[in-house]
């Protein structure tokens, strides 16, 4: 097996056995919830499209074809719920940019024997089209906004709409000293207007796309262009990790007046952020961005502790979930030992998150109202599971390319 738990010299053969056995369990105890059940929603990150990623590489850790027949019949009830939709969300969290991207990458990893361009070529243009306008009213967000858009039409090689929409974003784009920069809604619930470098929804997740662009249109000029410029913003945000305790505020200096602490997490915060700067650094061979970005990486890897770093749920979007991924795919990027020992630390307190007994698997997310059950990839059980399957399956986690992380 490849997963982190074989390699960590800090572990005994008793504790690896032992942890090992409660990861299998725990995946096991969600598969079977996952199975049985539906959501009304079809999104990827927020409904049945996340779900059914989860059960088809439960079924090959598992190598059942009857929880592949599952999955595949829930493919089925999804493309229902699309269809049935009247006014579909075309995001990447909660729409049609979502499903896109599973059915493409389900049959690229040979899940499912078809050919996507059967069903996405009719879907294409209405998702550039639908881009332009997002990027036009200053939605560039990733998860709900043009950029979940882009990163699909990424997906399909459509050369020609990515060529147009990085040359919309470098128009739109507040240029000072050759750094670039995006005003958009930074906090949805006030309507307050900012720039925000986080993977979720800011400059971090452009900078992750661009560099995916730029490895189907390796010599487009205004994407290097951009993207140079996104990182140089980017870095421009780099606040005192001796007096708070991290490099990056949760949006930028000038649209977060009081600088803090930011959580550990995969949404906002040091973790995704640097791993922007290192890809890009990796992408441009640039050793001063590989070297910084891997400097904050090794430095969030060092962060122990739950109220000390605001990890309040198991979840993918800002919980253990999230981190262990993020921890055991810099692992796997780079074979370091602080990365392992990270990944395990996170892995083994996403178990410990499973503590609630009217939750599902035991596990309950952090939302707005309280803790809430959620079924789902971002805040739920298909995302730990998945998480959980990283560490005992011997392939690739191929599946956190939706995460922006492969």
């Amino acid at each position: 097996m490849y997963g982190c738990f074989k390699l960590d010299d800090r572990m005994n053969n008793d504790k690896m056995s032992e942890t090992s056995t409660s990861v299998h369990r725990k995946i096991d105890e969600i598969a079977e919830l996952l199975y049985a059940s539906c959501d009304e929603e079809f999104g990827l990150y927020s409904g049945n499209a996340g779900r059914v990623l989860f059960l088809f590489y439960y079924a090959r850790y598992k190598n059942s074809a009857s929880i592949h027949q599952r999955a595949s019949e829930l493919i089925d009830h999804l493309f229902s719920q699309v269809e049935a939709s009247i006014s579909p969300s075309f995001s990447f969290c909660s729409g049609i940019a979502g499903v896109g991207w599973l059915l493409d990458h389900l049959c690229k990893q040979r899940f499912l024997l078809t050919n996507s361009d059967d069903v996405l070529s009719n879907i294409d243009g209405y998702l550039y089209q639908t881009a332009v306008g997002e990027l036009s009213n200053r939605h560039y967000d990733f998860i709900h906004g043009a950029m979940g858009m882009v990163f699909y039409l990424i997906k399909r090689y459509q050369r020609d709409y990515l060529r147009l929409l990085v040359q919309l974003l470098d128009h739109l784009a507040v240029w000072d000293d050759a750094s670039a920069k995006w005003e958009s809604v930074i906090k949805y619930e006030e309507g307050v207007m900012g720039y925000s470098i986080a993977l979720s929804h800011g400059c971090s997740s452009l900078a992750l796309i661009l560099c995916k662009i730029l490895q189907i249109m390796p010599e487009d000029e205004t994407t290097i262009k951009v993207l140079r410029g996104t990182i140089r913003y980017i870095c421009n945000q780099e606040i005192s990790v001796k007096k708070y305790g991290c490099y990056f505020p949760a949006f930028s200096i000038e649209s977060q007046p009081k600088l803090y602490k930011t959580r550990l997490a995969w949404c906002y915060g040091d973790l995704g952020i640097a791993f922007a700067i290192w890809k890009t650094g990796v992408h441009f061979h640039i050793q001063a961005l590989k070297e910084k970005g891997m400097e904050i990486l090794c430095h969030a890897a060092e962060r122990r502790g739950l109220l000390e770093n605001d990890v309040v749920d198991a979840g993918i979007c800002h919980g253990t979930a999230g981190l262990a991924q993020i921890f055991n795919r810099m692992f796997r990027n780079t074979q370091r030992i602080e990365f392992q020992r990270a990944a395990n630390y996170w892995c083994m307190e996403t178990l410990n998150m499973a503590k609630f007994e009217d939750g599902l698997a035991g596990y309950k997310a952090m939302v707005r109202g309280g803790r809430q059950t959620r079924y789902n990839l971002l805040e739920g059980i298909a995302g730990i599971g998945l998480s959980l399957l990283s560490f005992v399956m011997p392939e690739d986690p191929a599946w956190d390319e939706c995460l922006l992380l492969s």
